[in-house]
Parts: structure tokens; C-alpha cells; sequence
């Protein structure tokens, strides 16, 4: 950014009423007493306990550059000391000419808490967190507990939950997304995000009409994986049986086993291989998507013969890329389509008696 300086500011054993004190004066002292005007459009919390956190100070650094953003980087440490904090801020200034006053065009704040602040840490945000502005809480680490007081995240102004089910077992991320959904979160997953290509991959295919047809009256499905846990298999199926009204059905370790069609219901067979693969079939119809890294082809059998082929090239992006598209674009509706129709055939598991 041009004419613009970074203006960083650092102290340990804060209390919390010393660090609201800093994050209104350090910036104006900095600028000779000029208070900035502030331009940014939304705060990005990422809770960092257990990660490594210059990794993930250095990655909010550069999202805040396309972002205008207060992001705080939450890093819960000891629970057994006294309720301080260490902080480092770090703000990006643009000057917009002689005379005029500057523009705070982001600010990173890192905070180290202890004690008491690190037990009751969603109470310590919600003043940090900008009024009226989205506020996205992105979970890096592993889920949260089953004590977790969603009902405090739901009202301390964040409004967006980000997650990655590629992060231990995607199994481990249901409750938890249950809970910011009750509490009328919106909720989003960076492996969703980087399903993107799949997705529209299988809407081009549909739009051949006996592609289309294979989808419809489905007989089958099939998946190989070199590691089962990869989740964004999960949300392949769920987004299909959600686009076509459909319902899954999940076995005891809440994992899809069938698409309940207008049909019948479809199994969905699961296997090993060092071959990524998804297929549908119906009747003599095949329809079978190879994946790997540099491409997605896709072919479709009648019987024997080759009816078409698709072959795109797949765009291979980072982390920072996945979460800067979730930033752009907002919360995917289509997502919390596919994870209603997921957690709703977790909610009819065990079924009922017949009298």
C-alpha cells in the first residue's frame, strides 16, 4: 500500500482495562495525536491454542493487507496464573495526503492470555470485537469441548464460525457445528471451500441430460480414497442428496451409508485405494470423476462405450487463499443446505419402534 507505515506496539502482564487504554492511544501517539480514520470492514478472530503462533500471526498479517480488518489472534495459555495478558499490536496506516487524516487501514492484535482471561476469554473479546460489522471466529485447532459455551460465542459479537474438517476426524466437528447452528451462527468449512472445483465439475456434467438422468434414478454410489477420513467425500454426498430434496442415512459412527431417493434408497459403498474416486451408476449407466491433484476427469459409460469425458485442471490453494475466498464471497448458503441435510440424518439415527 502505498504511503502507508506499520506501527507496532508490544508489552506483557497487561490487565484487560490496560490493553482497551493501549488500543486507543497507541495509534493516535504514534501519529503525533492524530486518531485515525478507521476503515475496516469486518473483525477475523482466530483461536490458536496449541498452534504454533508466529505461523498464525504471520498469516493474519497478510490477510489484514486484502482485508480491512481487526483481527485478533487468541491464544488461551496457562488457566492457573493471574488474569493478565501479553500483547503485540501491529496496524497498517495509510497517509492520504498533507494535511488530511490518515486512514487505519487494519490492525493485528495478539493476545497472550493467562489465568482467568484464558478461561473466560469470549467475555474479554466482546469489547474487541467492531460493532456492526461481520465478525468471523475462525477455530484452527482441534474442536471445542463439550463444556464449550456456545450460548457466550453466539452473543459476544461474533457471527461466523470457519472450521476445517480437514483437522483431526471430520466426525469430531459434527457437535460443534451443531451447537453454532442452534445458536444461529453461520457456519463455514475451508475443506467446503476447496470442494469448489468438484462441485462445479458435477453441475457441468449434470447439465448433459443423460448425465442428469444417471443422478435422478441412481442405483448406486461409490467411493475409494487413500484415507477414508477425508471429509470432502462427506460433503460431495450430502450436497448432492440437499440439491435433489434427498435425505442420507448414516450408520452408528455417523458416517453416509445411503441417499434415501424418490426411488428407494442408494447405497453409498466406501472403500480404500490409492485412487481417488467418485462414481454413480444406474441401469448400464456409469458416471466416474478421477481426482488428483493437477486434474478432475470424468468419464461416463453406457455399458461399455465411453459416452463423455471431462477433464479440467484443478487450482491448488493455501490456506490463507481458502480463507481470503470465505472472506470475498461471504457465507455459502449452499454449505449450510448440505450440512442441515447431514445433521438431519444424524438426528434420525436409531429411528423409532413399531407398535
Amino acid at each position: 500500500m502505498a504511503n502507508s507505515q506499520i506501527i507496532s506496539w508490544s508489552a506483557e502482564d497487561l490487565n484487560g482495562p490496560s490493553l482497551l487504554h493501549a488500543l486507543g492511544s497507541v495509534i493516535p501517539d504514534a501519529l503525533d495525536g492524530a486518531k485515525p480514520i478507521v476503515s475496516t470492514v469486518l473483525t477475523l478472530g482466530l483461536y490458536v491454542k496449541g498452534a504454533s503462533s508466529p505461523k498464525w500471526v504471520s498469516l493474519a498479517q497478510e490477510l489484514a493487507k486484502q482485508h480491512p480488518s481487526r483481527i485478533l489472534v487468541i491464544n488461551p495459555t496457562s488457566a492457573d496464573r493471574q488474569p493478565r495478558l501479553d500483547v503485540a499490536i501491529s496496524a497498517t496506516v495509510a497517509q492520504r495526503g498533507h494535511g488530511e487524516t490518515p486512514t487505519l487501514f487494519s490492525e493485528c492484535v495478539e493476545l497472550n492470555l493467562k489465568g482467568g482471561l484464558a478461561t473466560h476469554w469470549i467475555d474479554f473479546l466482546q469489547p474487541l470485537v467492531r460493532p456492526g460489522l461481520p465478525a468471523y471466529l475462525w477455530w484452527l485447532v482441534t474442536p471445542p469441548g463439550a463444556d464449550f459455551r456456545w450460548d457466550l460465542l453466539s452473543t459476544s459479537g461474533f457471527t461466523h464460525l470457519v472450521m476445517d474438517s480437514k483437522t483431526g476426524n471430520w466426525q469430531q466437528w459434527l457437535p460443534s457445528l451443531r451447537q453454532a447452528v442452534a445458536y444461529h451462527m453461520h457456519v463455514d468449512d475451508l475443506e467446503w471451500q476447496r470442494l469448489r472445483d468438484l462441485r462445479h465439475h458435477w453441475a457441468q456434467l449434470a447439465d448433459a441430460p443423460e448425465i442428469l438422468k444417471t443422478l435422478l434414478n441412481m442405483e448406486s454410489v461409490e467411493v475409494t480414497a487413500p484415507d477414508l477420513r477425508w471429509s470432502q467425500w462427506i460433503w460431495w454426498v450430502a450436497w448432492i442428496a440437499s440439491r435433489l430434496g434427498w435425505n442420507l442415512v448414516l450408520n452408528a459412527d455417523r458416517t453416509p451409508i445411503a441417499i434415501e431417493t424418490d426411488l428407494g434408497p442408494v447405497p453409498i459403498m466406501v472403500a480404500e485405494n490409492s485412487e481417488t474416486t467418485l462414481t454413480i451408476a444406474s441401469d448400464d449407466m456409469r458416471v466416474t470423476t478421477h481426482i488428483s491433484q493437477p486434474i478432475l476427469k470424468s468419464v461416463a459409460y453406457q455399458g461399455n462405450t465411453t459416452i463423455l469425458t471431462l477433464d479440467e485442471h484443478r487450482i491448488t490453494t493455501s490456506v490463507q487463499e481458502d480463507m481470503h475466498n470465505i472472506l470475498n464471497r461471504g457465507h455459502d448458503v449452499l454449505f449450510s443446505q448440505a450440512l442441515q441435510c447431514l445433521l438431519a440424518a444424524e438426528d434420525s439415527l436409531g429411528g423409532t419402534l413399531d407398535a
